[in-house]
Order: structure tokens, then sequence, then C-alpha cells
């Protein structure tokens, strides 16, 4: 099991070994989310997650069209979302304070990145979601 957490301790949760691979979102909700270039998360099944503590703290935002984030209500931090399906959770790669063992897969939503978003690796990019144009 890989630990993470927010940044004031107060939301604590473990991850299983069978996460997906890191995704790197490049679209305008993900980049105002994080104030970052993109948003670095791993998806895991309900199974191979569990709360430690803070999960009666959360701060949970959606959208009209269902896109949303979960935060720390103490520190403002992201943490571990549902995903709309029920079945795994988004979690924010940064929380992890363990090696996850996988790496970044690959880049979505290039097609709306930032004009000073540089992405310089040579994972796969897709203009929009996996499902859309790859472009390298």
């Amino acid at each position: 099991m890989t630990k993470g957490s927010c940044l004031c301790g107060a939301v604590k949760f473990e991850v299983g070994d069978n996460t997906t691979e890191i995704g790197m979102c490049h679209c305008s909700k993900c980049r105002r989310v994080s104030g970052t270039a993109s948003n670095a998360t791993l998806m895991v099944g309900v199974d191979g997650f569990r709360w430690i503590a803070g999960e009666n703290t959360l701060a949970k935002y959606a959208m009209d069209d269902g896109w949303g984030v979960w935060r720390c209500s103490v520190c403002g931090s992201p943490v571990p979302r549902m995903h709309p399906a029920g079945q795994a959770y988004w979690v924010p790669a940064g929380l992890l304070e363990d090696d996850p063992g996988v790496g970044v897969a690959g880049h979505i939503f290039v097609g709306s990145r930032a004009p000073w978003d540089n992405i310089t690796d040579s994972c796969a990019q897709y203009e929009e979601g996996v499902d859309g144009k790859k472009l390298r």
C-alpha cells in the first residue's frame, strides 16, 4: 500500500498496487483547479483505496457537467475523488508519499494546453482524451 496525504495531514489515505499509470491532463479545468500546466493523476479501484483519516473534512465541488474536485476543507489541497461511475478514485499523484510503481503514460487535452506549456517528454500525447486524435 502507498500512503498519501494532503498538505496539512488532515486527510490521509492508502492506495493499493493495482493502479493505472499516471496521466497528465492539460485541459483548462485541470489547469485552473491545480494552478499548474497539467494535473497528474492515477486511478485505483474502490477495492484498492482506503481512507485513513479526514474523509469527513472533504469539501466536494462539482460543475453542472459533472466535472469537479474534492479538497481538504482545512488546507485546500486537492484530494482523491470518486469517479462518477463509482468504481474508482482519481488520485492526485503529488499527494503520494511513496513511489506508486508507475510512471507517466501520457498527456491528454494537449490541444487546449496553455501557450507556455512545453511538453518535453516522449510520452503519448492526445489532442483530447485518450480516445481522441493521438498527436505523437
